[in-house]
């Protein structure tokens, strides 16, 4: 049974006599462009109006959940438009800046000035359970010279719970993550790696790093406030998108290698790689600025080795399953290494993961052999080594490979095998895999990269000031919107106390020196008190854009000439169902 649409646009364009009105749907996990272009490749609703530019805006919606808990999201993004793009009669974008999505409500209204506008309408409406407590509410009431926060869910985790809000003072929207410490058992473990979480991300500052922007906490919740990925995550790209390019593949590697490397280069080791927190920054394309979040079980490693058991279990680095072993900054590119067999899978299960044993060298490279179609595969099943994989049934070499009908690069394998080493110490270093031939060769294609890359980072905003590296406590004398105060260059960061006993050695949030010699934008986290009351000529999509539809699409055209018709226009009234 097909799913509902979960939205509805109606349009008018009063550039004709009479006006021409109509519509359409918008589906779950779909992208509707609107353009003066008629080709069908770049724009699903056209029109001719000289105002309009040849790929104007998009709208797209995200599935959030499967289990119906949140409404889905439908944004609105400019691409790049020469007139700009007006929502509620304020500009979202304009030409030449790459803007992120603009997250719709239900009744806004969006326009090409002068003529055309589009009205809005939600049509899945879900009552979440995960709805703000009143105390929330109270305590958020303390925040609202700065950020809003709605009752509207963007997404959940086994800890917290995502809310839309906007910033009072440049009007973004962004999203607060809030931790309700009434609903988890008391411990000052998990209240300690929240707040480790929000500041170890103060001293992040880069381009490929989800911006945390504030963060503050009561006696019953921590907010803390982030920039909003308006493209969902590389999960659900997956999931509507399936297996992608090699080409793309490459990009979405070397993004995340540059976030990795950068946070390396700190002493601070990520732990839980995984699709889920890749973000799409801008738009569900990975053309665009994808960034790392989640930093819930990273650690500083200025005291050797890690050893607590953390991260998801598919990208586990096989050193994680020995806390006598102990684990250091090279987990990150095992998980890396299996980041990059899931993305040539696409939303698939990995083949024959029933044979998946990791716990040698021999046994990595038989797999990779198998399922990389690699040199020496037929062999390793021919064989049928009883010591191989951790069941008796036989591997059928054909429907066991990644791409059965499309060749994988030898550099793609040779970079995969560089990540996947059982040794640690035998693995890539990020800076070693950001210049391994398969992210930066051929010179073509690293042209393309890097021009991504400047595009990328002109799409995205350095803090501009220098806030507290530590934990601030509010009282009834102190400005809670002191988030903007500046701290003292070479000012050293005041580490959280030690837990006894409870607390994992590697779960200090004292910082290691690499932050202190390179210091960078850092804000602080501030304490809730109930006592304070304060109340385009590049009209074009990026290169690795994907072209078309799985199916054709329908395209809605409605065209006027330099002179006004003399009689009664086509009027499309139906609300028609894009892409079939």
């Amino acid at each position: 049974m097909s799913q509902p649409p979960v939205a509805s646009v109606s349009f008018v364009d009063t550039s004709t006599t009479p006006p021409i009105r109509g519509g359409f749907y918008i589906w779950p996990n779909q992208t509707v462009r609107i353009g003066r272009d008629t080709d069908r490749d770049n724009n699903d609703v056209v029109f001719a109006d000289s105002t309009v530019s040849r790929n104007h805006f998009e709208l797209y919606s995200i599935t959030v959940d499967e289990e119906g808990r949140h409404t889905s999201l439908v944004f609105v993004r400019d691409r790049q438009s020469s007139n700009g793009t007006l929502l509620n009669k304020k500009c979202v974008g304009k030409k030449p800046d790459i803007t992120p999505g603009r997250l719709l409500q239900n009744g806004d209204v969006i326009s090409i000035y002068p003529y055309i506008t589009f009205k809005f309408v939600q049509l899945e409406e879900r009552t979440s359970f995960l709805r703000l407590t009143a105390r929330q509410r109270e305590e958020l009431k303390l925040l609202e010279s700065r950020y809003l926060v709605e009752d509207r869910t963007l997404g959940n985790g086994a800890h917290a719970v995502v809310y839309l809000a906007t910033d009072v003072l440049t009007g973004q929207q962004v999203a607060c993550k809030v931790h309700n410490l009434d609903r988890r058992p008391r411990s000052h473990q998990i209240l300690r790696r929240i707040k480790q979480e929000a500041m170890l991300l103060s001293y992040l500052d880069h381009p490929n790093i989800l911006s945390i922007k504030a963060a503050f906490e009561s006696e019953h919740s921590v907010y803390i406030f982030t920039e909003l990925a308006t493209g969902g995550d590389l999960f659900s790209l997956l999931s509507r998108e399936g297996a992608l390019p090699e080409l793309e593949i490459r990009w979405i590697i070397r993004q995340t290698l540059n976030a990795v490397d950068y946070i390396h280069n700190k002493g601070l080791a990520h732990r839980d790689i995984k699709p889920e927190n890749i973000l799409c920054a801008i738009a569900p394309n990975v053309s665009y600025r994808l960034v790392l979040s989640d930093f819930g079980d990273s650690a500083v490693t200025n005291r050797g080795r890690l050893k607590s058991e953390v991260g998801t279990t598919f990208y586990r680095a096989p050193e994680c399953y020995n806390s006598e072993r102990g684990h250091s900054l090279s987990v990150d590119i095992w998980s890396i290494g299996m980041l990059c067999l899931q993305l040539f899978s696409g939303f698939q299960e990995l083949p024959n993961l029933r044979h998946l044993d990791f716990t040698s060298q021999g046994r990595i490279d038989r797999y990779l052999n198998i399922i990389l179609n690699d040199h020496g595969c037929d062999v390793a099943v021919q064989d049928g080594d009883e010591d191989y994989g951790n069941d008796d049934q036989p591997i059928d070499s054909q429907t066991s490979r990644l791409r059965p009908d499309e060749n994988i690069s030898s550099h793609a394998k040779d970079f995969v095998r560089g990540c996947l080493t059982y040794n640690s110490k035998h693995r890539l270093t990020a800076r070693q895999a950001l210049t391994h031939p398969w992210i930066c060769e051929p010179e073509e294609d690293d042209s393309l990269f890097r021009r991504l890359e400047r595009d990328n980072a002109a799409s995205w905003e350095p803090r501009k000031i220098r806030l507290a590296p530590f934990i601030e406590k509010l009282d009834a004398t102190t400005d809670a919107h002191n988030g903007d105060r500046e701290q003292e260059l070479g000012t050293v960061a005041e580490p959280m106390e030690e837990e006894e006993e409870e607390e994992d050695e590697d779960a200090s949030a004292k910082i290691s020196p690499h932050f202190q010699r390179n210091p960078t934008p850092f804000l602080s986290c501030h304490t809730l008190s109930s006592a304070h009351q304060q109340r385009e000529e590049k009209d074009t999509d990026h290169p690795l854009s994907a072209n078309g539809w799985s199916s054709p699409p329908l395209t809605i055209q409605t065209r006027r000439t330099s002179q006004r018709p003399q009689h009664q226009p086509d009027i499309h009234v139906a609300f028609v169902k894009l892409g079939t």
